[in-house]
């Protein structure tokens, strides 16, 4: 067992040693294309990625994992809430944020060798997330007779499994023989197709009037929250947004700063 250990310790001593390791960090861009396009805006924020480039295929292939997340909206809106009991509508500010996070796993190859601007290739896969936040702000709740939300915040999360391909330039700012403090460090500039299954998300685009709570007309369905009447204590569902359905594609453009740790 000892013999063992110590030769699965000596093999990855060794490929550390001929290896190199890299992380980076920069801006996204999640573009939605296909019927996502025409319900969510894009998803802008940040991202980053630690890499191990393997010491086979002459050193051009690099493996990463990659974290990045975004908001694609942000809003305030005055909505108006009535249930059958009650004989006039409650009005509340409501505040929406929406957000997109991914966690993939990369594999890129570059095209070249050591050249002050390098092509690559990649591929990647993993899993992405959209979900809304929203927050209902509440006024004065003991001089109304209207109605309340039982929670002030609700938060609304998908997941789906992705997969892409794209291509990048990398742009080195420093040369390894030099001593300039840039030296190892490259402009990282990429961009990539990603799909992925079929996700509910939030219309950002209808807020303005959701439709009642029963209402299913096929192409979406409620977001509700649960309401108190104050009057008779009475607990309902208001609907605050609309969820739509479709596969998720995305156009990925990055732009960032990588560096090498070698």
């Amino acid at each position: 067992m000892k013999k063992l250990l110590l030769a699965v310790t000596a093999f990855f001593v060794s490929l550390t040693s001929f290896a190199q390791i890299e992380f980076g960090f920069g801006y996204s861009n999640q573009s939605p294309l296909g019927d996502m396009a025409g319900n969510i805006n894009a998803a802008h924020g940040f991202n980053f990625q630690i890499g191990y480039r393997f010491p086979f295929a002459g050193k051009q292939l690099v493996a990463s994992f990659e974290t990045g997340t975004g908001r694609y909206g942000k809003k305030k809106v005055t909505q108006s809430f009535q249930s059958e009991d009650m004989s006039t509508p409650a009005e509340y500010p409501v505040h929406y944020i929406n957000f997109a996070n991914y966690n993939h796993l990369n594999v890129r190859y570059e095209l070249v060798k050591n050249k002050a601007i390098t092509p690559y290739v990649q591929a990647m896969g993993g899993l992405q997330s959209l979900g809304t936040r929203v927050r209902i702000n509440v006024y004065g709740e003991d001089d109304r007779d209207d109605c309340a939300p039982l929670e002030n915040e609700v938060t609304f999360r998908k997941n789906t499994f992705t997969y892409g391909y794209g291509a990048g330039l990398l742009m080195k700012l420093g040369g390894k023989s030099t001593c300039s403090p840039m030296s190892g460090t490259s402009i990282n500039l990429s961009i990539s197709r990603i799909h992925g299954g079929r996700i509910d998300y939030v219309n950002v685009k209808q807020l303005e009037q959701p439709a009642p709570a029963n209402q299913d007309n096929g192409e979406s369905k409620p977001l509700t929250m649960q309401f108190v009447n104050l009057n008779t204590s009475r607990i309902h569902n208001h609907t605050v947004a609309q969820l739509y359905n479709s596969p998720l594609q995305q156009l990925q453009v990055k732009l960032g700063i990588l560096f090498d740790l070698r």
